[in-house]
């Protein structure tokens, strides 16, 4: 059922649409003109003369850029159907229009085939274009050009479909993009009625729609009589005086009759001669005409539905009116059934008898030139109720019963109304009420509601919103018809009165924009600030130090340091980190797509040449020392490590080949809405329409700095010459730092693509520099000294060491002699100083020998007093003062008979002084002792050492003769 309502209703549309072809009213406003100052004195300023000799639209720059002063306005935005405009809506040189910066994606608005539908549609395609930058069509598809507000040839055209669901569905498929296809594609119907209450029910719950909302029209279907009918005839005015009354309604409301027939039928002549009625036989496209300005005024006639029999009881005679095509919201036949009003519709349509729109116009343009009686069914607002306001043939309502809840739910659907059985077109007389008056609807397709939410703030259109809060006064509905009326109801009048009333609303239409619009857009210049120069100088620094370390590495190749550390793989790391500083460079300039593939490839090539030689040669070194120590030979050839080289190369290349044929990095165009809400900046940036593409490089470049790390730990124990793995550690550690910070940089300035490419320019080109620092700047600075130069040093080194072992060892061998002669198996200890006197046996401690107030005991003057020296060496060569012997005597000593107590006490600490000497030599002896022990174990250890670098030497040659043969 629903299949066969929309085929009836585009066959009436079509037919409509061409019967609209002959209206009276002009579609374009074709004014003779010999110059351009001929058509602004016609119109305004701003209209030409064009080829045909018609005047041009004076509004094709913008609405506002005409009605306002010049200098305060831009030109218009352009829209894809700007000649001079590009895909992208961009203005081309010569245009009459501007660029969109702000590329929000295009409108597609319906201007159906009735004027309001037309003015509601240019409304908003000047609201938008001109005031928020959002370009906007008007039409299906094909026929947008000339439907346009901008149109330069005027012209004023009526859509061949009314409501176009089928361009609604279209829409919801392409996700909102009309510029996909050519088929008809609409994402708004300004101007809803009632009639389609049904369809737009099942739309709304199939999903095809938005939201409904009202545009601000009351809308209102009635039956109509010219105001000399009602003056003649005040009876007919109300359903009371039109109910019963079927012979009276037969004789006063005639049937129409086309131009074709009335020159077949009724005129005497056939037409051929002018009778006041017809001028002349109707062209071919005139047949069917039932007025036409250019010679018909039109007829009414008495046929055979009007003769009623008198008397008859069951008389079928009928009264004329005009009923409209059966999916208009009418109900005609059931109120003209159940009030009892013998009127019927004799039209071409064969199910209801109804007119289409155009016809319905000719009618009444024909009853008022005839000043014949018509019934109408017409509604209002429209210009034709305007063109006729306060004339004789003014729309005068007829009166009929008022519309209830009731009566609006029985009344039929547009499938009863267009059924085949007039019983199910006449309804329930419940159903048979007035047209109730109506809020008409905007009508929007969910796909335009969906992708705006889903859009980000910054890419947000402002259409979807100002759409909705989109609505008008009837008043002023009233007066911009009455204005086109007024200017002569063409294209220009029309465009006049939309133009002219958008001018005195523009505050009304800025208040119906959405929050922080319109947007203002400002490109940024950020590559030219200082900032971006600095990046250039530090990676031109960096690439001159990459060059320098590549000399003085050239220049010392044949050094130790750089054999043991494989040149070539230095070289090969310097050539990897020379692309990554090209790399840091590009990454500073504005980015193009071409610039971007290259800075992908000159990062991604640098740090794995960088990387991989470094894995090779310690994973070859750490092999090697395994089997060196198992006393193995095992020989690496070159060979072998530059295809592993290759190999781990090739799988970055085979990648970046994928990634540059499948989804390159382009040069992307960026925006970001800044913190006032209102700026749009814009910049380019490098994006792949994925990003896995870079995720999947940084993860490789991880496992290359995890494998390195591995590799430098598990080579720690190797020999000195070879063993890098704290340089090689430190270097891992930095690079893991900066590619940390890529990451980071990389997440935090997603949406400032500027930002995040200097950034990560800095960040290569340190990266680059403190590597080279740790890893090959000590390299650089050893002396420059051969492997044959080391050999020789070492060897003599092994000479000296071994010399200064032996004399070390005689020295020790002496000093141990020494030892012996001045201790004995048991530890020595200080001597004690006893004396004693002769006289009473009575001897005395040295230590015990003073007063508590420090005062020598008195000794008798005659007394013999002998000293004993603790351990004293026996023998005949020994005295008091031989302190270091290990034997004990006594050793006398016999003061003169005639020397005095103080004499002899003066002798006493003499004697003690000397002792306290002898214990002071014992010390420093014991000091020395104990230097030479400590020399002596240092010499063990030297030896020790030497010993082992003499293994070392030998495991050395062993290496050596591998890089020989390596060499060879």
């Amino acid at each position: 059922m629903r299949s066969l309502i929309t085929c009836r209703f585009v066959y009436k549309c079509i037919l409509m649409f061409t019967v609209m072809q002959s209206l009276t009213l002009p579609t374009t406003a074709q004014m003779e003109c010999l110059s351009d100052r001929d058509c602004e004195a016609l119109y305004r300023s701003g209209s030409t003369c064009l080829p045909s000799g018609t005047c041009s639209n004076p509004f094709t720059e913008g609405c506002l850029k005409r009605m306002m002063s010049l200098n305060d306005h831009q030109p218009r935005l352009c829209n894809s159907d700007d000649a001079n405009a590009d895909d992208n809506n961009n203005d081309m040189e010569g245009s009459n229009c501007r660029t969109s910066q702000l590329n929000y994606p295009e409108i597609r608005v319906h201007y159906q085939n009735w004027e309001v539908a037309i003015f509601f549609s240019w409304i908003l395609q000047i609201s938008l274009m001109e005031l928020l930058d959002v370009p906007v069509r008007v039409g299906l598809g094909s026929d947008t050009k000339d439907a346009s507000f901008y149109n330069i040839d005027n012209k004023l055209l009526y859509s061949p479909v009314g409501y176009s669901w089928d361009g609604l569905q279209k829409a919801n498929e392409l996700n909102a993009d009309c510029l996909q296809t050519e088929e008809d594609c609409v994402h708004v119907l300004p101007d809803a009625w009632v009639s389609q209450a049904d369809i737009l029910k099942q739309e709304y719950e199939d999903g095809q729609l938005d939201y409904l909302d009202g545009n601000g029209q009351i809308g209102k279907d009635s039956l109509f009589l010219p105001k000399f009918t009602a003056q003649e005839y005040p009876f007919a005015v109300t359903y009371h005086g039109l109910s019963q009354n079927r012979t009276r309604l037969a004789e006063i409301f005639k049937r129409p009759t086309t131009w074709a027939d009335y020159c077949n039928e009724v005129s005497t002549n056939n037409c051929t001669m002018p009778d006041g009625v017809a001028d002349k036989y109707p062209d071919e496209a005139d047949m069917e005409k039932y007025f036409a300005a250019n010679g018909y005024i039109g007829h009414f006639r008495a046929t055979a539905e009007n003769i009623c029999t008198t008397g008859s009881q069951n008389d079928t005679c009928t009264g004329h009116v005009v009923s409209p095509p059966c999916d208009w919201s009418t109900f005609l036949e059931g109120q003209a059934f159940w009030l009892d009003m013998a009127l019927k519709s004799s039209g071409p349509n064969h199910i209801n008898g109804g007119y289409a729109y155009g016809e319905m116009i000719q009618i009444w343009n024909a009853a008022n030139a005839t000043k014949s009686n018509v019934i109408m069914h017409w509604f209002e607002p429209d210009a034709v109720v305007e063109v006729f306001r306060n004339t004789d043939a003014e729309f005068t309502r007829i009166y009929l019963p008022p519309a209830s809840l009731q009566c609006e739910a029985e009344r039929l659907t547009v499938a009863d109304r267009c059924s085949e059985d007039p019983v199910v077109r006449r309804g329930t007389k419940v159903g048979s009420c007035d047209n109730a008056a109506h809020v008409t609807k905007k009508v929007v397709a969910r796909s335009l509601r969906d992708t705006t939410l889903a859009a980000a703030a910054v890419d947000q259109s402002p259409a979807y919103n100002f759409i909705q809060n989109f609505n008008m006064d009837q008043l002023e509905i009233n007066e911009m018809l009455g204005h086109f009326v007024a200017k002569g109801r063409n294209g220009y009048a029309a465009r006049d009165a939309v133009c002219s009333w958008v001018a005195n609303n523009t505050d009304y239409l800025k208040s119906l924009m959405p929050p922080n619009h319109p947007k203002v857009f400002r490109s940024r210049e950020d590559y030219e600030q200082s900032v971006t120069i600095a990046a250039y100088v530090l990676g031109l620094i960096t690439l001159g130090y990459i060059v320098v370390c590549s000399a003085i590495s050239f220049k010392k190749r044949k050094a130790a340091v750089f054999v043991y550390s494989q040149v070539q793989f230095i070289f090969v790391m310097l050539f990897g980190l020379f692309l990554v500083a090209i790399g840091a460079i590009l990454n500073g300039i504005e980015p193009n797509s071409t610039l971007c593939m290259v800075r992908v490839w000159l990062v991604s090539m640098g740090y794995t040449f960088e990387l991989v030689p470094l894995i090779i040669k310690v994973t070859a070194l750490n092999h090697l020392m395994r089997a060196s120590k198992k006393m193995r030979r095992v020989k690496i050839k070159p060979a072998q490590l530059y295809t592993s080289l290759l190999a781990l190369s090739g799988i970055v290349t085979v990648y970046l080949i994928v990634w540059t044929a499948v989804d390159p990095p382009q040069a992307t165009e960026i925006r970001k809405l800044e913190d006032d809400r209102i700026t749009v900046t814009s910049h380019f940036g490098c994006r792949s329409s994925s990003t896995y593409w870079n995720i999947t490089y940084l993860v490789w470049e991880g496992v290359l700095i995890l494998w390195c790390s591995v590799l430098a730990f598990q080579s720690r124990n190797v020999q000195a010459e070879f063993n890098e793995s704290k340089s090689l550690g430190m270097m891992i550690y930095s690079h893991f730092i900066f590619l940390a910070l890529r990451v980071i940089v990389s997440l935090v300035f997603d949406d400032d693509a500027y930002t995040s490419s200097i950034a990560t320019s800095y960040l290569l080109s340190c990266d680059i520099v403190v590597a080279l620092i740790i890893y090959l700047l000590p390299k650089m600075v050893m002396p420059a000294e051969t492997i044959q130069q080391q050999q020789r040093r070492n060897q003599t080194r092994l000479s000296v060491a071994t010399s200064e072992i032996h004399e070390q060892a005689r020295l020790a061998n002496l000093r141990s002699s020494v030892s012996k002669l001045v201790t004995d198996e048991t530890p020595s200890t200080r001597p004690d100083v006893i004396y004693e006197s002769s006289s009473d046996g009575c001897s005395i401690d040295n230590s015990e020998r003073k007063h508590e107030d420090g005062a020598l005991s008195p000794m008798h003057a005659k007394s013999s007093v002998g000293i004993w020296v603790k351990n004293a060496p026996s023998g005949p060569n020994n005295t008091a003062d031989s302190l270091l012997s290990p034997n004990s005597r006594r050793v006398a000593f016999e003061p003169d008979a005639t020397a005095t107590d103080e004499e002899l006490r003066e002798h006493l600490l003499q004697m003690n002084d000397e002792l306290q000497e002898q214990d002071s030599l014992i010390l420093r002896k014991d000091t020395e002792l104990a230097q030479l022990k400590r020399k002596v174990q240092a010499l063990q250890e030297t030896k020790a050492r030497q010993a082992s670098q003499i293994q070392q030497l030998t495991l050395k040659e062993v290496l050596q003769a591998h890089l020989s043969d390596d060499s060879e």
